[in-house]
């Protein structure tokens, strides 16, 4: 048996079963012509080597990572491309995980934890869609021209430590950040009132709200970082009409040309940020340890990964996002006169 570091493709088609029982032959006739056609030239193009063929499926490797993940992407436009050009009732979708790992070759197959990792991120890849690794994708970060999403760690079966998982973004992908509030906080009818009170560390500022919150999160943004001066801020949005200071009042810094920041003039703490371009956003957002009860609040998605350092490593599910991707403040900083968001640091504004 011997051992090497391989790119592993594997690859399997959506909904088999079903179009094994509308059409069998018509099905397999299907496959076999579309691999020679399409996946096969694709696969050769781009120096993979397939070590395993199933009725629904194949396994690949790939000496290098770019080649294997272009490959997956090539594999399915080619694919898409086919279908519409044929206008097939019943077309042929695949799924692709690819990951780079540790394999063991033996009787020309290829086993181990590195094919494994692969074949559960195929899994979770949408119909006609690609998953890679992490270890993938620090390969391809700065080599593939297509667009890859951040969908954080996952727990993937029988695979004993999560999952870095990252999905590349085709044009007909669907959203991954439909859940995640990312600055564009939630409208919600509030039915009840919820006092949450909160401060600053020495106590010369206090605070209560008399709503529920409307979204928290943890924003990695170098303005996050450097006013708090910690990787990132965990922080929670409520209604500005919700919430008075009860002791005192922050002192307020324009941390930007959209924003201000409230923090206690004695102590230093950071308490409070909001949006000031292009008009009041309506909303307050605390850092959620100064809340008394921190633990009352759970963020639900990552903001500003983009400057995430890269060794805060912070294993969850939850939504990632960068700041360009938000609605809110691609509106804010077109109002400041600062639509590229590579300007969106506190290093060049």
């Amino acid at each position: 048996m011997a051992r090497s570091l391989m790119a592993i493709l594997v690859a399997d088609i959506v909904g088999f079963s079903t179009l094994m029982q509308h059409d069998d032959e018509g099905t397999l006739d299907r496959i076999n012509a579309l691999k020679s056609a399409s996946i096969d030239p694709v696969l050769h193009r781009h120096n993979g080597r397939i070590f395993k063929t199933t009725g629904d499926g194949f396994l690949a490797a790939f000496h290098s990572a770019v080649e294997a993940v272009q490959c997956a992407i090539d594999i399915q436009e080619e694919l898409k491309e086919r279908a519409t050009s044929t206008n097939q009732a019943h077309p042929i979708v695949l799924r692709i995980g690819v990951n780079v790992g540790d394999v063991v070759s033996q009787d020309d197959d290829i086993f181990g934890d590195g094919v494994n990792v692969a074949a559960r991120l195929e899994a979770l890849a949408d119909p006609g869609g690609v998953c890679i690794s992490g270890a993938a994708f620090e390969q391809v970060k700065h080599r593939i021209d297509t667009p890859i999403d951040d969908l954080g760690h996952k727990t993937l079966k029988n695979i004993a430590q999560p999952v870095h998982v990252f999905r590349v973004r085709f044009d007909d992908s669907a959203p991954v950040l439909s859940n995640m509030l990312m600055f564009d906080v939630g409208q919600m009818v509030v039915d009840q009132a919820a006092l949450t009170t909160g401060g600053c560390l020495c106590g010369a500022v206090r605070y209560e709200i008399n709503q529920p919150s409307i979204g928290a999160g943890i924003c990695h943004c170098r303005f996050c970082q450097k006013s708090i001066g910690a990787p990132a801020n965990a922080w929670v949005a409520y209604p500005a009409t919700a919430t008075r200071f009860t002791r005192g009042q922050p002192k307020w810094f324009q941390s930007s040309a959209i924003a201000e920041r409230g923090f206690c003039s004695t102590c230093g703490t950071s308490l409070t940020y909001r949006v000031i371009l292009p008009e009041d956003c309506g909303y307050l957002a605390m850092p959620i340890v100064t809340l008394d009860d921190p633990e009352s609040v759970s963020p639900s998605w990552h903001g500003g990964i983009e400057s995430q350092l890269t060794w805060l490593e912070i294993q969850d599910e939850l939504p990632r996002a960068r700041c360009r991707e938000s609605p809110s403040l691609q509106k804010a900083w077109a109002a400041a006169g600062c639509e590229n968001p590579d300007d969106w640091t506190p290093d060049r504004s």
